[in-house]
């Protein structure tokens, strides 16, 4: 970008009976080239005046918008070059689409009210103000609003000064640290709030009158949650303030606006008498996941859309991480590999399936690019990741990264860097392998005395000559009675020795990989005692029968064997093996029924 912004200025006042906004608007700019036109994002708002300052006089100017490129073209009379100021007056709607600047409806007392919020990912903070409206193009915000005396008024900083101007207030904020567009909140309404304390950090639960109370669990968790994240990450939470807002009307689950995060009502508020443990345990998630974003996808950005998968990838397997350390009861990781790797191998199997990593040229592409592929899978690739490199080194390599990048953009090959050198592993060609094909591996092993002979080949669903190429480097970890053997597993083939005495091991153990295993008839045998007696870990008892009927659906193995299998689950007392085996002999009744 050759006009880069640096801050801007901005003053909303939205109007909730017309449900209009007008604003007022100082960008200062540098161009680091000479220029006569400036091309910045703007839709859906009329342009009333607009001023180029540079070098302390105006510059003749035109503004003209164009809404099908969603651009605000500004001409100069003459080039100008370094420093200089947009000066623009602009009015727009309070939409009802759940999007940019909105109004959001609710019922109170018998009487409809309104609030105005605002939703800005992925590229629709342009329908509130113009600006560069893109990930890479940060700068830093003074934000004020102009609302009526019975509304307050919310922003990502704290109120830094109210001032009365007759039957309204002016709330200015404190100057926002180098943010993305995207990120930027503005709220108007009759809040009421819960509120607390971490060290010098205030959070609050914002919601409508009459509804603060269900706010206590939210707040309670988010102040743990908080300080967890600030010891993990090695990095104080960057502002003085969180809100964590219940909005009435939301598209989305939640917003990782920085400071301000924005809910739908029934993901933020909790009532311990009528709420289910399973509400309890989404909040507690989605809170996680939007608190872990304002470090990473917050304080260091992706560069572009592109990278989106690995922001939010990220930000569930942290929350997965966290949320689990607080209740352990809830076996997460086991919900985890049951929900998320299921789903996304399901998808992934089938030949119309898309790689993790994928072009996106604009904005709009977002919504039909990014599905389960891109953040189920994208969790599993960086759990096995983690669990490849280790804890420890996952962990060394993420805090350099986020050292290295604060207030600025990264890319996804920057964090897989940071990750290898702090490891001393080929993080880069391993992860790689994972994102940049579709698929994910079948390894097959058959058993020769002491030596195992294990291939690799792309798992489908359906067999498909065209699309069945394939090589990943997987992160292999075998697991015997009382010790593991690892390997990195990138050819095609290859042959393991393992100890003479070995009755049945598990490959993928503990299922940390994204891959199904085939085992010779002599390794199920074996494996059939063991889980029989319950001498394996009860994930690899779900695991070992997950992926043989899998492969029994794929045509790639017998059905009887499934069968035959599944009788050593007769005493199974794991949940999660259990309702597995019960849904997958169901399928297979129904698939039978009147044959």
């Amino acid at each position: 970008m050759d006009t880069n912004p640096i801050n801007y200025e901005l003053i909303f006042e939205p109007d909730l009976k017309k449900f209009t906004f007008s604003g007022k608007e100082t960008i200062t700019i540098v161009c680091k080239k000479a220029t006569k036109i400036i091309s910045l994002h703007c839709s859906e708002i009329k342009i009333n005046s607009c001023h180029v300052k540079s070098k302390g006089k105006i510059i003749n100017s035109a503004a003209k918008t164009n809404e099908k490129k969603e651009e605000l073209q500004i001409t100069l009379k003459e080039k100008i070059k370094g420093k200089a100021s947009i000066i623009l007056e602009f009015q727009g709607i309070l939409n009802d689409r759940l999007l940019g600047f909105y109004r959001s409806q609710y019922q109170q007392g018998g009487k409809t009210k309104y609030l105005a919020t605002t939703q800005f990912e992925a590229a629709d903070a342009r329908r509130a103000f113009p600006c560069w409206d893109e990930p890479e193009a940060k700068a830093t915000f003074d934000i004020s609003i102009i609302a009526d005396n019975k509304f307050t008024a919310i922003s990502n900083m704290p109120v830094k000064s109210k001032a009365k101007l007759g039957g309204k207030t002016l709330y200015k904020f404190g100057k926002t640290p180098v943010m993305s567009t995207y990120l930027i909140y503005l709220g108007v309404g009759e809040w009421e709030y819960l509120t607390g304390k971490v060290g010098k950090t205030q959070i609050r639960v914002v919601t409508t009158r009459g509804n603060k109370s269900k706010g206590k669990f939210s707040l309670d968790l988010s102040k743990q949650l908080l300080v967890e994240y600030e010891k993990y990450f090695g990095i104080k939470y960057p502002l003085p303030k969180l809100d964590l807002i219940a909005v009435p009307d939301f598209a989305a689950g939640a917003m990782e606006n920085w400071g301000a995060i924005t809910f739908r009502e029934t993901i933020l508020l909790y009532d311990p008498k009528t709420s289910s443990t399973k509400t309890k345990q989404f909040i507690a998630e989605v809170i996680s996941h939007e608190i872990a974003h304002q470090w990473f996808g917050n304080l260091v950005t992706m560069k572009w859309w592109n990278d989106l998968w690995l922001n939010e990838s990220f930000a569930t397997f942290m929350a997965t991480k966290f949320v689990d350390k607080f209740y352990p009861e809830w076996d997460l990781w086991n919900q985890f590999v049951e929900d998320a790797m299921n789903i996304a191998m399901g998808l992934d199997s089938l030949k119309t399936t898309h790689p993790i990593d994928v072009k996106v040229n604009s904005p709009a592409e977002i919504r039909e690019i990014f599905d389960a592929i891109s953040y189920d899978k994208g969790g599993c690739i960086l759990r096995m990741l983690e669990h490849y490199v280790g804890e420890p080194n996952f962990r060394k390599g993420l805090v350099k990264y986020l050292k290295d990048f604060k207030y600025k953009n990264a890319q996804g090959q920057d964090l897989w860097n940071a990750i290898g050198k702090a490891s001393k592993m080929p993080v880069s060609s391993m992860v790689n392998s994972w994102l940049k094909q579709p698929g994910f591996p079948l390894v097959e092993i058959q058993q020769d005395d002491d030596k195992l002979l294990i291939k690799q080949n792309r798992y489908l669903l359906e067999a498909d000559k065209k699309s069945s190429k394939g090589l990943w480097e997987i992160p292999l970890e075998i697991g015997l009675s009382n010790n593991t053997i690892t390997k990195l597993f990138s050819k095609k083939s290859m042959s393991v020795k393992i100890p003479k005495s070995t009755l049945g091991f598990v490959a993928n153990y503990g299922r940390k990989g994204f891959y199904r295993v085939k085992y010779d008839e002599g390794i199920l045998l074996d494996l059939k005692m063991l889980v029989d007696q319950k001498q394996l870990l009860p994930i690899d008892r779900w695991a070992i029968q997950n992926d043989l009927f899998s492969l029994c659906i794929s045509g790639n193995e017998q059905v009887q064997n499934y069968l035959d299998f599944s009788d050593a689950y007769y005493d199974e007392d794991s949940y999660l093996a259990s309702i597995n085996v019960a849904h997958n002999l169901a399928s297979l009744y129904l698939r039978a029924f009147d044959e």
